[in-house]
């Protein structure tokens, strides 16, 4: 499944990721590029259960129905006449076969390993939110070192609305103690991308699968190819945040430096004057 190509895209207010308290991860397509197997767990399926007159859905039917959803909605609008037990067994037949085949391919995202250290490094609060079955996220996060690394996992079936709806957003903020402008988040699919903004987080979007016309329609902030982009992003604010102190620092030394000279050049009796009345009104 082939990964668009985009450089960095900027979508209005970008947040200065040196000076927020938390973050907030998605999981399928984020932490991990898992929507080719996704896909071929859906599109197998699909054609066994005879969908489309069983022909095989394209990965653009993918992006734009499956991915990122919830498995409910999912079969309900592929399905929509067929009973919901038998949904349910369509779409937990699906999940086996990704877990199937995921457990010994699933790799962290390019640059991932290093975020996360930049992240340690500043001590920030760190959360996994989810639209995938439990027993998928826990295989994923344990394939990818990654069980015990988070101070919360939310999961969007165990909320009372998943993704595109902000509860499982909210309540990751919650669990972390942050508000929405403290935290950003890192998503890959439009669901997500509202999900967030709906919680009022801003949201980077990542091209692992989707469109990036799609997620920047959603509400994404920036678009990125890999958490390289993020770490370069975070480079670049703190050098410019140095810059402008050390502007800052500079200026006011100048400053001093003229007044300092200034007062050199006053009669000594106004020199005078003038330290008596800092004295009086001490």
């Amino acid at each position: 499944m082939a990964s668009p190509n985009v450089q960095s895209v900027q979508n209005g207010d970008v947040p200065d990721l040196n000076a927020i308290k938390g973050v907030l991860f998605d999981i399928d397509g984020t932490l991990t590029c898992s929507d080719p197997l996704h896909f071929k767990a859906f599109q197998d399926i699909l054609v066994e259960v005879g969908f489309q007159n069983g022909q095989p859905i394209d990965e653009t039917f993918f992006r734009q129905h499956i991915s990122g959803r919830h498995n409910p909605e999912i079969a309900a609008d592929l399905f929509p006449d067929w009973p919901e037990e038998k949904r349910t067994a369509f779409y937990e037949e699906k999940e086996q076969r990704f877990r199937d085949m995921a457990g010994s391919k699933l790799q962290r995202m390019p640059g991932l390993t290093e975020f996360l250290a930049w992240l340690e490094g500043r001590s920030l609060r760190k959360a996994a939110v989810t639209n995938a079955p439990k027993d998928n996220t826990l295989l994923m996060l344990s394939a990818l070192h990654l069980d015990t690394y988070f101070e919360a996992v939310v999961l969007g079936e165990e909320c009372a609305r998943a993704k595109p709806h902000p509860d499982p957003y909210q309540q990751a903020l919650q669990l972390l103690g942050l508000q929405p402008h403290e935290a950003i988040v890192i998503e890959d699919s439009p669901a997500g991308v509202r999900a967030a903004v709906a919680a009022g987080v801003p949201c980077f979007g990542i091209t692992s699968g989707q469109d990036p016309a799609v997620l920047i329609a959603a509400g994404c902030c920036m678009l990125i190819q890999d958490y390289h982009d993020l770490l370069q992003l975070a480079q670049q604010q703190d050098a410019a945040g140095i810059s402008s102190s050390s502007s800052s620092s500079s200026s006011s030394s100048e400053a001093q430096q003229q007044q300092s000279q200034a007062a050199a050049d006053k009669p000594a009796q106004q020199q005078q004057h003038v330290v008596a009345l800092t004295a009086d009104t001490r």
